[in-house]
């Protein structure tokens, strides 16, 4: 039993030199950003943009893994995926693809519920949800 607790602390502590280099902040160029009304990008701002922006808050045991390689990773996978502070360098096809996927990922899936377990803030309401459908709807008809 000793042995296998101290093998536990040594894995424990040799994770911690994993590196995980998914900046905080990257550089946003003027005009890349998605420019929407404000109650849209306050929502935004409180339930996406720390996966889904090129600034993200990272809290306190993102430093410390595993979960700062969970973090990192989902940051990553996020960005890559969607990232608003590059929305104006998305062609408008690719911008009506995600603002039609919008509404269904808020309903299903989005923020990550395991993102929500600590993040309690950034849980979409009823209003929040309807906010979003009917300015992305909006946006891709004007799109289409």
């Amino acid at each position: 039993m000793k042995k296998l607790l101290l093998l536990l602390i040594l894995i424990f502590i040799g994770i911690q030199f994993i590196p995980m280099n998914v900046p905080a902040d990257l550089p946003v160029k003027e005009g890349e950003a998605l420019e929407a009304p404000e109650n849209v990008q306050a929502i935004l701002k409180r339930s996406c943009f720390d996966c889904h922006s090129s600034h993200t808050t990272y809290p306190w045991y993102s430093s410390i893994a595993p979960a700062s390689i969970f973090t990192k990773m989902h940051v990553k996978e996020g960005r890559e995926h969607l990232n608003f502070s590059a929305w104006n360098n998305y062609s408008d096809e690719k911008k009506l693809k995600y603002l039609q996927k919008i509404p269904k990922a808020i309903k299903s899936k989005m923020p990550l519920p395991s993102y929500l377990l600590i993040h309690k803030e950034a849980k979409l309401s009823d209003a929040d949800k309807q906010v979003l459908t009917d300015w992305a709807s909006e946006v891709a008809f004007d799109l289409e």
